[in-house]
């Protein structure tokens, strides 16, 4: 065999190993991005309060291991979701989230702190109406479920402590202090 003839099947043989790994290559490569974003809802939420008055909405951005989230909610709860000796309770909500995600396709279990804010109009039995504004630090955590990485569903539990010692009025010499709370939820949404 010629030396040309060993030069042209190694020219070949390295063309074709050049073609293989620049067409591999985004093969090989991750193929989800590191960042995406994504609207959701607590289908638990929507049951405590009554439909269609009551809402709450989460929009989120996604980056690596790291979900931010602000939620928007109105619940006007339902009679047997009240504090207890109230007879009205009309809540907004505003809470920011990061999550921090063990997968990086944003599923699975996750857990993170949120700061909670909520400002709420209360009637207690003996028909007295408190109105409380306050701020909570909160942790949550869960597990979603994905479905073609685009919708996930999954469980969710939060727990929230109020930043300061606040009452509100059942009658009058009689006060409630806000409370921890804890708050089991299904989460569904939709990532792109």
């Amino acid at each position: 065999m010629k030396i040309t003839s060993i030069k042209r099947i190694n020219n070949v043989l390295l063309g074709m190993a050049f073609i293989g790994l620049m067409t591999s290559l985004p093969v090989l490569s991750q193929e989800k991005p590191l960042s995406k974003w994504g609207v959701e809802t607590d289908l638990l939420a929507w049951r405590i309060g009554k439909f269609p008055k009551s809402f709450y909405l989460e929009a989120w951005f996604g980056y690596r291991h790291l979900k931010f989230e602000v939620a928007v909610g109105h619940l006007d709860l339902v009679e047997n979701h009240t504090p207890d000796h109230f007879i009205f309770d009309n809540t907004w909500i505003a809470n920011v989230k990061c999550s921090y995600f063990f997968h990086q396709g944003f599923k699975h279990f996750w857990i993170g702190p949120s700061l909670l804010y909520e400002y709420a109009n209360l009637v207690s039995e003996a028909h007295y109406r408190s109105t409380i504004e306050y701020w909570s630090l909160g942790f949550s955590t869960g597990y979603l479920f994905s479905i073609k990485d685009v919708v996930y569903f999954g469980p969710s539990l939060q727990v929230h402590f109020p930043l300061s010692k606040l009452d509100y009025v059942v009658e009058p010499g009689n006060t409630y202090t806000v409370p921890w709370s804890l708050e089991p939820g299904l989460r569904i949404g939709i990532s792109l």
